[in-house]
């Protein structure tokens, strides 16, 4: 996942960053309640079907190509650290914002002009999916601006916002993240949907402010699969 992007800013952004982070974001309103009922499914306890259930480059919009998967666990950004320190966790996989998954994945997508697209799920017993939901929910409203330094000891800055995103799967909330080092701007549309067990993240970025049309698009497409109903 692109997890705090702390680790990727110095280089994505001195490569194809736009200037400056614009006006401050779009406040959050109050957090989506997941259903009563929702994350009462069984979960999914293997790993490579969780996987398989994830969108993939036919799904995707013309121009994207499949990246190796991260190693089992891995959350990228080793060396960073950011002020507050829990902030390090804004864009890490679910599963490492909220433990205790019974299985998790991740797939990360290349497409035009150095944009990146990132998914990644968990899966979880006993209700596990509605409080994970609501925990990276609380998290992003602690996080809506915090700093750090990447890997290399250059100043990073981030902003976060909300989304207005239609809802998908059993609930859904959506937010963007600046991210600015040197001057440059690394930009990211995010989604996060209940599905029955399972909790999947969809982060959209690049160098120019990613479509949120686009992402809601994905969204929809990454419930339906997730729920194993046919469609585009």
């Amino acid at each position: 996942m692109l997890t705090v992007l702390a680790s990727a800013v110095a280089v994505t952004v001195s490569a194809c960053g736009s200037s400056d982070s614009g006006a401050p974001l779009q406040t959050f309103g109050p957090t989506v309640a997941p259903p009563q009922t929702s994350g009462a499914a069984a979960p999914v306890v293997d790993s490579i079907t969780l996987r398989s259930n994830l969108l993939d480059v036919p799904q995707l919009p013309s121009g994207y190509s499949a990246l190796n998967d991260p190693p089992p666990g891995s959350t990228g950004g080793a060396g960073a650290k950011t002020d507050p320190p829990q902030c390090a966790k804004v864009l890490s996989p679910v599963s490492a914002q909220a433990p205790g998954s019974f299985s998790q994945t991740v797939a990360q997508f290349g497409g035009p002009d150095f944009d990146t697209l990132d998914i990644d799920a968990a899966s979880y017993a006993n209700g596990g999916a509605a409080q994970a939901f609501s925990t990276v929910q609380s998290l992003l409203r602690e996080c809506t601006r915090y700093s750090g330094k990447d890997v290399d000891g250059e100043s990073v800055d981030f902003q976060v916002g909300a989304v207005d995103q239609p809802s998908a799967g059993d609930a859904s909330t959506a937010f963007r993240v600046h991210t600015t080092s040197q001057g440059l701007t690394l930009y990211s549309v995010v989604s996060v949907t209940l599905v029955g067990s399972v909790v999947v993240q969809l982060a959209m970025s690049g160098a120019a402010e990613p479509d949120p049309q686009e992402l809601s698009a994905l969204t929809a497409a990454q419930a339906r699969k997730l729920k194993g109903e046919a469609g585009p």
